[in-house]
């Protein structure tokens, strides 16, 4: 089983004591009102990152701060650093799509852990209001390495990128990051339910989605409208 790096249980005791404070002003405050104003489904999150179960990331921490008025960085100064990193980066884009990232893959300690999630659930981790808690990531694993503020952990579904890939191996996916022809690349097309691994490659000004398993059936797909991708693979995380 994992260990817990020690900044979590620092973080979270830090959100209680800003909770608790809040509460000192305001008698009627509780974690639902605070849930409501973070735009959460239930205040089960709330306690999770107050008792450290969840490890804080940016979205959560810039809702918390705004719901509690507290400065993010009094709470999480890893995370602070990372925004405010971000604040100061120039804006890319990837070729070909027409979202804009920042480049902030350098972003974050090595050591933090990420969530890990399957094909269906990197859907809702991905789009908003796809209604994902954080009570529903029941896995998190450690980086690896560098990796920017929105990055999780796929797990590897089906046999479609073998040898690259096998059925159950963990790739750490940056949104944040900027994927160039020749990388693997999440992606999901809008009349799908789950989204997919694939290698993306550029060719006479159109992009390919790969699978690199030769015996594949819809190995070649043209990207289209219809697609959106959700970020790059950086590393194969490998348990010993």
């Amino acid at each position: 089983m994992t260990t817990k790096p020690p900044y979590i249980a620092e973080e979270a005791a830090r959100l209680k004591a800003a909770y608790m404070a809040r509460k000192a002003e305001d008698r009627t405050l509780n974690q639902e009102k605070v849930a409501e104003a973070c735009g959460w489904a239930g205040q089960s999150a709330v306690s999770q990152y107050m008792t450290g179960k969840i490890a804080l990331n940016l979205p959560a921490l810039l809702s918390l701060s705004r719901a509690l008025r507290f400065a993010p960085e009094s709470v999480s100064p890893r995370l602070a650093e990372t925004m405010l990193t971000a604040n100061n980066e120039p804006m890319i884009s990837s070729p070909g799509i027409q979202d804009w990232h920042r480049n902030t893959t350098e972003m974050g300690p090595a050591g933090r852990l990420l969530p890990v999630i399957g094909y269906v659930k990197a859907v809702a981790f991905n789009e908003a209001g796809e209604g994902l808690q954080p009570e529903d990531l029941e896995e998190w694993v450690e980086a690896g390495g560098p990796a920017g503020p929105r990055a999780f952990i796929l797990r590897v579904e089906g046999r479609s990128m073998e040898p690259d890939f096998s059925p159950g191996d963990k790739v750490v996916i940056d949104p944040d990051m900027p994927w160039k022809s020749g990388d693997f690349v999440v992606a999901r097309r809008s009349n799908e339910k789950a989204a997919t691994l694939r290698q993306i490659s550029e060719e006479g000004g159109d992009l390919y989605l790969y699978a690199t398993n030769p015996n594949w059936p819809e190995r070649v797909i043209k990207i289209d409208s219809e697609w959106t991708v959700y970020g790059r693979a950086r590393r194969k995380i490998v348990d010993l």
